[in-house]
């Protein structure tokens, strides 16, 4: 079905019996790259809409979990392939992926680093320790119940010590195949603080220089996503892209 999106020309349709979107660029401009936004479709789009501009492709498919599970991710792998091949689009593409998005990001690209060009992660679920594991906080306990153990059944908190399905878990394979990462976060975050999350990433690229590009906002908590000019994730972007086709 045809549909607009921000200005945009969409098409949105059903992939394996869930709800799937993808945005064109403007006549003329389709470059043959693209980004998959892993969640949140259509949450704070600025940099989504610059790769428009620049002649991406946006595309989306709806999440069973928000939490990333190894059979999402394989879902998500066919999905990939069927809009490249539909739109005749690069193997290859951007993830972008906020909050639990991150998790989607890190997981998929880990499992299918032949699919990922490159990351834009902005205050990702690094660590289900943290989110939604972390004991005392309301949000975090309604989506432990509500979410988490539906997704991973039987998963308690003190089995996430030993959990191998980490967002970070996912990291050393990005790394061995050199895939770029931009992380940006906001030094207030109490929703996924950055020292249980982001930090992790940080403290895996030790020693593995011009892989990740860290990106504060001083003063910012978990919302806004992006940034107020989202020139510089759009050039992180198009640049990992053009990299990732030499």
């Amino acid at each position: 079905m045809e549909a607009q999106w921000n200005g945009y020309r969409a098409e949105e349709f059903s992939f394996c019996g869930r709800k799937a979107i993808a945005v064109l660029p403007h006549e003329g401009r389709k470059t043959g790259d693209w980004a998959l936004k892993t969640e949140y479709w259509g949450a704070f789009p600025n940099a989504e809409l610059a790769l428009l501009e620049r002649g991406f492709t946006l595309a989306f498919l709806q999440n069973r979990t928000r939490f990333a599970t190894k059979e999402e991710c394989a879902e998500k792998a066919n999905f990939c392939s069927f809009v490249s091949e539909r739109y005749g689009l690069r193997e290859k593409c951007a993830l972008v992926g906020m909050s639990c998005g991150g998790a989607h990001a890190l997981t998929f690209a880990g499992l299918y680093p032949e699919k990922a060009a490159c990351l834009y992660l902005d205050a990702p679920v690094v660590s289900y320790l943290s989110y939604p594991g972390r004991f005392g906080d309301p949000e975090c306990e309604s989506v432990w119940e509500n979410e988490f153990v539906l997704a991973y059944p039987g998963v308690r908190r003190m089995d996430l010590l030993s959990f191998g399905n980490h967002p970070i878990s996912r990291v050393q394979t990005l790394i061995d195949r050199k895939i770029p990462v931009l992380l940006v976060y906001g030094t207030q975050d109490a929703t996924v603080p950055y020292d249980e999350n982001g930090r992790l990433l940080e403290e895996a690229y030790e020693g593995y220089p011009g892989l990740l590009t860290v990106l504060p906002c001083a003063l910012r908590g978990h919302h806004p996503h992006g940034l107020a000019d989202p020139a510089p994730i759009a050039d992180f972007i198009e640049a990992a892209c053009r990299a990732a086709r030499a």
